[in-house]
Parts: structure tokens; sequence; C-alpha cells
């Protein structure tokens, strides 16, 4: 039997207290976290997790190196599909037609998958600013039309109105981010609703990135784009993996629900080898995850709310001139340091002055001057270490 190990809310990973102990493990990891900057460095940007991930999934891709098991096989492939229906019905009430899901290396690949088969050079692409930074790539790399729609900054919220002037540059498809990187908004229904009629009325795509919707905290809730009606489920292609919820990103394998017909169709005329092949570590993990790791994930996210409620009342009390709306989704925290005296990147000043590495809001579009990105998905120590470098860097400002 697989192992059933949950996270310790205090340490979730029951490493020693000390910070220099807990540095010294994550930097011997590959992932590009923390070796990017090096030891002195603590990391907070790219969006993986410090907590190792899901027991069952690692059984999983051990029993595969423990038998040899890495001939040709399709064999955890072939059973996501259902797995990923069954996870989708029992976690937010969307039971998807499993005949319509695809199996991918990559949700960026089944976005820029969609994009490209759907749109043509120039055509109009919709994006809610500030987003992930592929979206922006992924629109413009390809000589599509960059329409951005940005967010009320209030409180992130969707603006119908600014859709709706968005859209009157002409458009032909939407990239929706639910739950919202880097904002850690989880979409309310009337905002879903609002892009359902645009996108009703100007016949859109709507692409929907769902890969945060299994970590959304308390009093909020993940809504599927693609079951708000017949229609919408018609006209999305929804994307989404494990690999947030159970940190397995380098795995690499994620599925595409191809409920929009066109998409569909036009995925059957491509051979099949130019989209790749998941290997069977990623689909195996991603099986064992869906399968058996609810436990650890419910036991993950009573630790993620922890970390985020820690954070917000360090910067409540310590540096209150930083901007900071709760996130109801994701383990981000959208920043604002516009009122301190730090300029428009204050990622850059934060690395070279306190020695702690957060995502630059500029990467996130036009929107994110003067914010940065802090990923609280750690252990209590590493968060606290960091926090103290930041309130320690920025208490002239204040």
């Amino acid at each position: 039997m697989r192992s059933a190990v949950t996270p310790d809310p205090k340490n979730s990973h029951h490493e020693p207290d000390d910070l220099s102990s807990q540095v010294e493990r994550l930097c011997a990891l590959s992932g590009i976290k923390w070796s990017w900057h090096g030891p002195d460095v603590l990391a907070a940007w790219v969006a993986d997790m410090d907590i190792p991930p899901a027991p069952v999934a690692v059984d999983a891709v051990r029993e595969l190196a423990d038998r040899g098991d890495f001939g040709y096989s399709m064999a955890a492939e072939r059973a996501l599909p259902e797995a990923f229906v069954r996870w989708q019905h029992a976690s937010h009430g969307w039971q998807p037609a499993e005949k319509d899901v695809r199996v991918v290396c990559d949700v960026m690949q089944g976005v820029e998958t969609s994009l490209w088969l759907h749109t043509s050079p120039g055509d109009g692409v919709v994006v809610f600013t500030p987003i992930y930074p592929p979206f922006l790539g992924a629109v413009t790399k390809s000589g599509r039309k960059l329409i951005e729609c940005p967010l009320d900054p209030d409180g992130w919220t969707l603006d119908p109105e600014r859709l709706e002037a968005a859209l009157a540059e002409g458009a032909k498809a939407v990239l929706l981010c639910n739950p919202h990187n880097p904002t850690g908004r989880a979409l309310r229904r009337d905002e879903l609703l609002a892009v359902l009629e645009a996108a009703e009325k100007h016949d859109l795509l709507v692409i929907s990135d769902e890969i945060w919707a299994d970590l959304v905290h308390p009093g909020s809730t993940h809504i599927p784009f693609a079951m708000l009606s017949e229609d919408a489920a018609t006209r999305t292609v929804t994307v989404t993996a494990a690999s947030k919820s159970f940190n397995l990103a380098g795995l690499r394998c994620a599925v595409m629900h191809l409920g929009h017909k066109g998409v569909r169709r036009a995925m059957r005329g491509v051979p099949a080898h130019v989209f790749g092949a998941v290997g069977s570590p990623g689909a195996a993990a991603t099986l064992a995850a869906w399968n058996e790791g609810r436990p650890w994930l419910d036991a993950t996210k009573t630790l993620l709310t922890a970390q985020r409620d820690h954070l917000a009342a360090r910067l409540a009390a310590e540096l209150p001139q930083a901007g900071f709306l709760l996130p109801e989704a994701t383990y981000l925290a959208w920043i604002d340091f516009r009122r301190l005296e730090v300029g428009g990147e204050p990622s850059k000043v934060l690395l070279d002055s306190a020695h702690i590495a957060l995502s630059s809001g500029l990467d996130f579009g036009d929107r994110g001057v003067g914010f940065a990105r802090l990923n609280f998905a750690t252990s209590r120590v590493v968060l606290d270490a960091v926090i103290d470098r930041m309130v320690a860097a920025l208490a002239e400002s204040c």
C-alpha cells in the first residue's frame, strides 16, 4: 500500500527547525527555484512548492523504477481521462465528457495548441491583466494581437464594461486563468457569466487554464467555466494538471478537455507526433494523485491557508504600506510596493538588498509595475526568514 503521509501544518515535511538545514536541502534539488540565484538567496519566486510532492505520486514513480518499467507504455495515460472525470466531479461538481479528454505534456502546450488551431496571425486574443507571463508570450510570439482587459485593482475583479471595451478591438478567443495567477482570485459566478455573455455575443473560443482549481482557500469556490451552461461547454477548452496541487511540475503531464468542437476536430487532423507523448512517470504520478491523493491535498491546503494568513498578519503589522489582498486561491501573494520608495521593479531591489527572490511584477505585463509575486508554499521557518529580510530592507521606506 502506498504511503498516506500528510503534511504537518507547523513543519510540513518534518525538517529541522533551523533555516540553514532547510535551505541546504532545497538548494540540493535540481529545480530552478533554488538553483537559479544561489544558496545566499531565499527563493520565493517560481510557482513550485518547497513541500515534497505527494507521497502517493512519489511511490508511483518509485514503483516504475523498482521494476525497471521504462518501456513503451500507455497504461497510466489511458486511465487518466476516467480519473480526471472522477476528480472533477468529486472536487467541483463538473462532469466532463471522458471521450473529449486528451492527455498532453503541459498546460501551456494545451493553451498554445488551441490558439494555434483556432486563430490566425493578426487575430485578437483577450487576456485579463496582470497575467501569468506565458499567456502574454503565447499570444505575441504566435503573431496574434494581444488585447488586454485589466482587472479592477481595488479587488482584482473582472469588469464587464472593460471586457466589452476590449472586445471592441476585435477578438477570436479569450484566455482565462481561473483561479487567477498572480492575484489569487477565484472568479465568482457573475464574473464568469460576464465572460460567457461576451463569448456568446462575439462567438469566441474560451481557453480556460484551471491548473490552480484544487488550491482554493476556505470561503471561496472554484467554478469550472465549462459547467456554466451547455453553450459554455461547447465553446471551451479546459486545460489543467495535478502539477500545482501535488507539486509534480517537472513530470510534465496535463490534460485538455476539448469541449469546443472546432478545436477538437482540428486536433484530430494534426499528426500525432507533433504533440509528443507523455512519459509514463508523469502519467503514473498524476493517476496516483487523482486516485489516492486527496487526504494529502486536504492537509496541504490547510498548511497553505495557514501560511497565507501568517504572511498577511505579518505584513499588516510590520509593513502596512505594502498593499496585499488576501488570495482566495493559489499559494501566491501579489504584493503592491508602490507606496514604498522602491521604484517600478521591487523584486530587483529586494534581490539586491535583501537576498530574497520574488517574481518581478513586470513579467506579468504593464499592470505589474510596482508589484512583486511571493510564493508562500514553504515552511514557516523559510517564510519568516523571507518576511524578516523584506521588512528589514524596506524599513527605511516606511
